[in-house]
């Protein structure tokens, strides 16, 4: 969230506030109730969308590269399991197929690591029974299939919390410029009569909806039709 937005949203709640030490200038203005009763609303969903924007995918990353740590340990034990099969029977296709290093694994891009990883599920699917010789068991065969499908996973859900971020993002623009117009076009006229017959509250309610401008660490008081418009 923007500090422009941070300040408005600060704005919104001063105003709440303002009415709710003010119960009785909407005991008989049911518009102005309804009026303050949208404000409201309207501060729920920003603190949502910003909730929503501020949400990294940081944590789905760490836990990819986890993963992808966890698959390319299983891949290589299996393999190397079928590298030793290979060796006892004198099966050149299986020495070759399963002749790959740490070294090579780790370079593999995401895609040729799934693709391996399918490979070497195939390869050691048959041979279960003669792996365990090599201390590679089902499990461990297993857990090659089961962490690709794992990892392959990771990349769609990294981009949909990218995604919902970066909506969350526009929609807190369209949000914040629909308070600003709506303090300035709703609230500001309903609370105008009271600026000649209580001026006092009249000007509590005024500082209640000026904005702080707090950016740069500078005090800067702009009400919100006169502050800079969202961006």
């Amino acid at each position: 969230m923007k500090r422009t937005q941070i300040n408005l949203l600060n704005s919104m709640k001063s105003i709440v506030q303002f009415f709710t030490e003010n119960p009785n200038l909407l005991s008989n203005k049911p518009s102005l109730k309804a009026a303050v009763d949208r404000l409201k609303v309207m501060i729920s969903e920003m603190e949502a969308l910003e909730k929503t924007q501020s949400t990294t995918a940081e944590t789905e990353v760490a836990l990819k590269g986890e993963t992808r740590t966890t698959l390319e340990r299983a891949n290589a034990k299996v393999l190397a399991g079928v590298k030793a099969v290979g060796a006892a029977t004198n099966d050149t296709r299986l020495k070759m197929a399963a002749d790959l290093t740490d070294y090579d694994l780790g370079r593999m891009r995401d895609n040729a690591l799934i693709n391996q990883s399918h490979t070497t599920y195939e390869l050691a699917l048959p041979l279960i029974a003669q792996l365990a010789e090599w201390e590679v068991t089902a499990d461990d065969v297993e857990a090659v299939n089961t962490n690709s499908a794992v990892y392959d996973a990771k990349d769609p859900a990294i981009k949909n919390i990218k995604a919902r971020s970066t909506q969350a993002t526009e929609e807190l623009k369209d949000k914040s410029k629909e308070a600003t117009a709506f303090i300035k076009n709703t609230l500001d006229p309903m609370m105008l009569p009271l600026k000649i017959s209580d001026s006092t509250v009249y000007g509590q309610y005024q500082k209640a909806r000026t904005i702080i401008n707090t950016a740069g660490g500078h005090g800067k008081a702009a009400t919100p039709d006169d502050s800079a418009p969202v961006k």
